[in-house]
């Protein structure tokens, strides 16, 4: 019959009491079993012996009857965390009572029963005072080298076979800048100079092979821009059983000895004369970079040229050493300048430095500009020794200059348009306005068509004004909704004169209404630019094409995805290759002669286009024409209709009983302002200038102040100023030859803008919104 492994009555196997405590006995470590109340239930032999009394005796007391109060109370958390599941591990002073105090490890071991509940709890107990003593000694021992080396004037360190350090001391942290831990871990081959560190690899790599010390020498960056010569003296570290584990090094700071060499081995050197003559040679040419440097005798023979590599230079200067500058191969492709170079040379050599401007022209190589100066060089007695001259090339600095000088010829030309167009805009008001009152009032039907025409001629003018306005970049940007075909539309009368008649214009405009967000001035401008760049580029006739169409566009690197209208105008030109397509859009880029381009035309044509949320590209090829191609985002809403909207609120009653204060400096101006408003039956008064307006408006206030912004004196903004800071929320309305929108609004932010020139229902409606009657 089988038995089971568990039975006790097997011979095989079984392992009674005695058996285990001989086991427990024969543990090192002392052991006890303790219930729920702390009693002993069992110990070992060790702990017998380390309590000092019978094993009888220990079993049935208690710890507290066994411990002092002390030595209990301390154990007592530990004991009650073991008895909630938790196995506890410390480490405490024990206060034996023959051998004194030892440091005791414990470890409480929860016992759980079947039922889940802890009934003991498993007592390991160590004296580990003699290692508690011997780490103690290690660490005075470790205290006492520290101590030591961090007494010790030089760095010292300890490292690893693979090279990490375990110990630096305090000369090694304040040599390195950081604080000890970063010390230990800094890779210190990063401070040694570029030029030494082959060096020292090599030295280390040679000392480890050899299994003794060694030494290693190498400047060292002690602080940015900081070198210092330090020699390392590395002796091999050895562990308990003789193998290597590492290095100990030291080093010293050598820098005075090195430099003390340095200096000696110097002034060996410079016992050579020729070799004292070439260092002076390179320090004179080669402390100056980027020009052309060449060192000369006082009578022009060449003694050291340097290698700046330029277009109009000879591509082997070094060939012109020991002749004469003149007979240079650079300058025997220029002879023009031989006669200025041996003038120069010939005035340096008698102290007279010479300093001038080359012009370096010849085919076959682009153009270039030369600072050129010619300097002696006197030796201690003031002797002229050598000459220097330096050859710098300004092409980039004179194109820069030439670029800054048309740009302001282009501001002032800008500054004069916008006062010319200034001016004629107060021209237009009164003309504009007379002929509106003429066509009012008269019934005579040819008058009225004499009358009509003459309106379209001077609206005509008012556009051109806004687009002179629009050059001079006087006028504000004016982003809105815009109906491109109409626009062209109405420029085919202009378009005509400017193109001529050898040039055949033709309109593919698209018939549906697509609104886009542009300028429209700014519109009529770019397309104006780009008819008179199609013109010059047909010179002997040709036909220009303007047409309009819907496109989508979806992944354009420059572009929204959503609906856009396409304006293009092509031409059959002379075309421009590919280089020229290029820069085509750059500003003050242009191909044409001097005097008849500006290069701005196509940039403002592409700032247009961009400014509008759009772009612009160009197709053209040498024969083939050109192609322009502009992209504007179509808007949201429908066009705006000022015309509509001014002849609406034209329709409107007027209010008759508002005053209204007038001021304007001229005359003929305010006339019309006067006359029209009292024809719509306001009460009105007039000023000639700020301070007249202001005396005005202080004795009586009117309902509304209507006021020119440009005005000699008084600026428009400043009499506004001092209004609204008399009067607060005091209505005003600017009536200008510009359109100084954010001037205006700075200004006065709540006040009512409009433009020169205008009708006579414009300005009534102006008027009436100014004063909160408007639609």
């Amino acid at each position: 019959m089988a038995r089971d492994r568990n039975d006790d009555s097997s011979d095989t196997g079984r392992f009674d009491f005695a058996q285990m405590l001989a086991v427990a006995d024969a543990l090192p470590v002392a052991l006890a079993f303790v219930d729920r109340e702390f009693r002993y239930r069992f110990v070992n032999r060790a702990l017998a012996e380390f309590l000092e009394r019978s094993r009888g005796e220990l079993l049935g007391l208690t710890m507290a009857e066994v411990l002092d109060p002390k030595a209990m109370a301390d154990r007592r958390p530990m004991l009650d965390a073991a008895l909630a599941g938790e196995r506890q591990w410390f480490a405490a002073d024990f206060d034996h009572p023959t051998r004194g105090p030892l440091a005791i490890q414990s470890e409480y071991l929860p016992q759980v029963g079947s039922d889940g509940n802890v009934f003991g709890l498993v007592l390991l107990i160590s004296d580990v005072t003699e290692q508690r003593v011997s780490e103690r000694a290690l660490k005075e021992s470790e205290a006492r080298f520290r101590r030591i080396a961090d007494s010790a004037p030089v760095p010292m360190w300890v490292t690893r076979l693979d090279r990490s350090r375990d110990f630096v001391n305090q000369a090694y942290v304040e040599l390195m800048g950081v604080d000890a831990e970063q010390s230990r871990r800094i890779d210190w081959m990063r401070r040694v100079h570029p030029d030494d560190k082959a060096k020292v690899i090599e030295d280390t790599i040679a000392g480890e092979k050899s299994g003794g010390s060694f030494v290693t020498e190498a400047r060292f960056e002690r602080r940015p821009g900081d070198w210092r010569w330090m020699r390392a003296v590395s002796q091999p570290r050895f562990g308990p059983d003789g193998d290597l584990i590492g290095y100990i090094g030291v080093s010293t700071d050598i820098t005075l000895a090195k430099q003390s060499e340095i200096e000696l081995r110097t002034q060996v050197e410079e016992r050579t004369a020729e070799l004292q003559a070439s260092e002076a040679r390179v320090r004179a040419i080669f402390d100056t970079v980027l020009e052309v440097i060449v060192l000369l005798e006082p009578d022009g023979t060449i003694l050291e040229i340097n290698r700046v590599s330029t277009p109009w230079r000879d591509t082997n200067p070094e060939r012109s050493l020991g002749g004469k500058i003149w007979d240079a191969p650079t300058m025997l492709a220029y002879p023009e300048h031989i006669p200025a170079m041996k003038a120069a040379v010939a005035s340096a050599a008698k102290g007279e430095p010479f300093n001038g401007e080359f012009k370096m022209e010849r085919a076959g190589v682009a153009t270039a500009y030369l600072d050129y100066s010619i300097q002696p060089i006197r030796d201690d007695h003031g002797e002229i020794i050598y000459l220097l001259a330096e050859a710098r090339d300004i092409t980039d600095l004179k194109a820069a200059q030439e670029q800054l000088r048309q740009s302001q010829k282009m501001e002032a030309l800008g500054q004069l348009t916008g006062g010319i167009a200034h001016d004629f805009n107060n021209l237009l008001t009164v003309v504009v306005g007379g002929l509106d009152m003429i066509l009012r009032n008269v019934t005579d039907e040819r008058l009225k068509r004499y009358a009509t025409n003459a309106l379209t001629a001077a609206e005509r003018g008012a556009r051109l004004t806004a687009q002179l306005l629009a050059f001079s970049r006087v006028q504000r940007l004016e982003v809105r909704a815009t109906d491109v075909a109409p626009l062209i539309e109405g420029m085919r009368p202009l378009l005509g004169n400017v193109l001529g008649p050898s040039i055949v214009k033709k309109f593919k405009l698209h018939d549906e209404r697509m609104p886009v967000m542009a300028d429209p001035t700014q519109l009529e401008l770019a397309v104006l630019n780009l008819a008179i760049n199609a013109r010059d580029a047909m010179p002997d006739g040709g036909k220009l094409t303007i047409a309009t169409k819907a496109v989508q566009i979806v992944d354009d690197p420059e572009l929204e995805d959503g609906d856009y209208l396409e304006l293009c105008v092509n031409d059959t030109g002379t075309g421009m290759p590919p280089d020229v397509v290029a820069r085509a859009f750059d500003p003050f880029f242009t191909t044409k002669e001097v005097g008849k381009g500006t290069g701005l035309g196509l940039s403002m044509v592409y700032g247009v286009a961009r400014q509008s949320g759009g772009t612009a590209r160009i197709d053209s090829a040498p024969g083939e024409g050109t192609t322009i191609k502009l992209y504007f985002k179509c808007a949201d809403g429908d066009a705006e209709g000022e015309l509509a909207k001014a002849d609406v609120n034209a329709s409107e009653p007027a209010i008759r009983n508002a005053s209204i204060l007038v001021i304007d400096d001229d005359p003929d101006v305010r006339e019309f302002i006067v006359s029209s408003l009292g024809d719509y039956g306001y009460r009105v008064r007039a000023a000639a200038d700020g301070v007249e307006g202001l005396e005005m408006f202080g004795k009586q206030r009117p309902d509304l102040v209507v006021l020119d912004y440009a005005m000699p004196g008084l600026s428009g903004g400043e009499v506004a100023a001092q209004i609204l800071n008399a009067v607060p929320g005091q209505p005003i309305l600017f009536v200008s030859g510009y359109s100084e929108s954010e001037a205006i609004s700075s200004a006065a932010p709540l006040a009512q803008m409009l433009a020169k020139p205008f009708r006579p229902d414009a300005l009534d409606a102006a008027v009436r919104e100014a004063l909160g009657q408007g639609t």
